[in-house]
């Protein structure tokens, strides 16, 4: 080899040398902070349910309503604490004397303080502060019920995000398919093999599919939107999710889930603090017919002028009610109404739970065995499209039973999307209804 040949070929190798050193030196040195894009939020099931229930407004709501029956427990305490006044003041009388013939001023100062304190009403605060102290828990457990249907609306809208996204993808690869049966069929017809009607055939059935692929994605953009709102977030909108699906099933029987749930669940919890408050209730108001003692304390001074003479009062008051145009005997009968109300609601919410939870068990139960059949049908859906297909090449087969394996596939790949997560929504359903 002569020199200038060996010139030619080590000058391209160094030169190919420089530029990958400095491709190399490129991709190594950091972007640019304008650049840089944002990292793409990726959430699983678990976490989508939990920043639901940390923003939901309806659990903000329900928040704010438990501080607020807090605040009325507190206010039915006060009898029990004393009550303290502080008054001054002055005024000036001004009046016509009719023996002197001439008006006088009477002027008038004053500083007092007074103590007043409920000694006993026989029950009948005690049984106020029982019923706000009841109506408190039924609103703590009415919270706890926000927060589980936030969270269960929350999954529910995930689970149908990854299954709109599931179709779509269901969608593209028909598309695709239809795309390629209407490209080969055109190739027959211009060979002279297939006649013209293939090609029309072919041509709608992709028209068919590309508007069935818009639908998919209209509905996963309807999808995520509806996660963001059940979650009460307003984004970021490209969001992604783990693709979780239920696995296993849930250990214990029927009779064991509907014990559980009458146990668990927080709205039949509310109900039973709500006839607790309505017990007391009533004993508040066969109260109004207990007399009251109560005791009270004034010290001061006042006079017409400076200096204000010192005086003091202290003194105990028995109140005995006798007759109150029946408003006591209307109020009892009023709280009596409402606590057999309540009761007849409880029950009626125990029957409730008790349906939701035998349905949701039979829920589970037709989706598991739903998916092992839509998996068969995928199966068999597969090998009939294969089979269709190599028909149609080799000219065996027509276009009607090419287009029907192509749709009989798509929607054996639907189903079996739907029946693996309508399992997943179903076992969701059935912790909610048993009150995990």
């Amino acid at each position: 080899m002569t020199p200038r040949a060996s010139i030619r070929i080590v000058a391209p190798l160094l030169a190919l040398a420089v530029i990958g050193a400095s491709a190399r030196a490129a991709g190594d040195a950091p972007l640019p902070a304008a650049g840089i894009a944002a990292p793409t939020v990726a959430w699983t099931v678990d976490q989508v349910a939990d920043i639901a229930v940390r923003n939901h407004p309806l659990v903000r709501q329900s928040e704010a309503e438990t501080a607020a029956a807090a605040a009325r427990k507190g206010q039915a305490e006060s009898p029990w604490y004393p009550s303290v006044n502080l008054s001054t003041g002055y005024s000036r009388v001004r009046a016509f004397s009719a023996q002197a013939r001439q008006s006088t001023t009477t002027p008038n100062e004053f500083l007092r303080g007074d103590l007043s304190v409920l000694l006993t009403d026989f029950g009948r605060t005690r049984a106020s502060v029982n019923r706000s102290d009841a109506l408190l828990s039924a609103t703590r457990e009415a919270g706890v019920t926000v927060r589980e249907d936030v969270a269960y609306a929350a999954k529910v809208a995930c689970f149908d995000v990854l299954r709109a996204g599931r179709n779509l993808e269901v969608k593209r690869e028909t598309f695709r398919q239809r795309e390629s049966l209407l490209k080969q069929a055109q190739a027959y017809f211009e060979a002279g093999i297939r006649a013209k009607i293939d090609v029309a055939r072919a041509e709608a059935n992709l028209y068919d599919a590309r508007a069935q692929l818009s639908q998919a994605g209209n509905d996963v953009r309807v999808a995520r939107i509806t996660l963001l709102n059940r979650m009460g977030v307003e984004g970021p909108a490209d969001f992604v999710l783990s693709d979780s699906l239920a696995a296993g099933t849930i250990p214990g029987t029927l009779p064991d889930w509907i014990a559980e749930a009458d146990r668990n669940r927080p709205e039949l919890k509310s109900l039973r603090e709500r006839e607790r408050a309505a017990a007391s209730g009533v004993r508040f108001a066969r109260g109004g017919h207990l007399p009251t003692l109560a005791g009270a304390a004034g010290y001061g001074y006042a006079a017409d002028e400076a200096p204000l003479d010192q005086g003091y009062n202290v003194g105990v008051t028995l109140s005995v009610p006798i007759f109150a145009g029946f408003l006591t005997v209307e109020q009892v009968k009023e709280a009596e109404a409402a606590l057999s109300s309540v009761r007849h609601q409880l029950a009626d919410a125990r029957r409730q739970v008790l349906l939701q939870v035998e349905r949701a068990s039979y829920g589970v139960s037709e989706a598991s065995e739903r998916i092992g059949a839509r998996k068969k049908e995928r199966e068999a859906s597969d090998e009939n499209l294969r089979l269709a297909t190599a028909r149609y090449e080799v000219g065996a087969g027509d276009i009607i039973e090419m287009i029907d394996a192509q749709v009989q596939m798509t929607q054996a790949d639907t189903a079996t999307i739907d029946a693996q997560y309508d399992y997943s929504v179903s076992v969701a359903t059935l912790l909610r209804a048993i009150g995990r």
